[in-house]
């Protein structure tokens, strides 16, 4: 494998590694005061940024060929690990799977990818 493609992957591993690390601890730094709704901020942001790291994956002529196929691959694939991570986080005490958590994961995803494919080519 290139040293190139390799250095496209490693950023999305950090990140997925970041996730599961994070999602191992019992408890997590809450805002003070809390915010409603807080959780579901950072589980979209976490997951928009895997995404979007998850990208480059895929070679930019790959995208201009199927860039609907690789959108939903992306999507599909962040949130599957979004809901092993919630069934991942029902073995941890004091933290429980939740759905909603689950959603915005998904909805996380599909934001980083739009945000992807938001950048002009030459910066990709």
């Amino acid at each position: 494998m290139k040293k190139e493609t390799i250095l496209r992957r490693v950023p999305a591993l950090c990140i997925a590694a970041l996730i599961f690390y994070l999602s191992s601890r019992p408890t997590l730094p809450v805002p003070l005061p809390p915010i409603l709704g807080a959780d579901k901020l950072a589980h979209l942001a976490a997951y928009a940024v895997l995404s979007f790291l998850a990208c480059f994956w895929i070679r930019a002529e790959s995208w201009k060929r199927r860039p609907v196929l690789f959108f939903v691959s992306v999507v599909l694939i962040v949130s599957l690990y979004g809901a092993l991570d919630e069934f991942h986080q029902s073995f941890v005490p004091g933290r429980m799977p939740s759905v909603w958590d689950w959603l915005a994961d998904t909805l996380g995803a599909g934001l980083g990818v739009l945000v992807y494919r938001g950048i002009p080519k030459p910066l990709r």
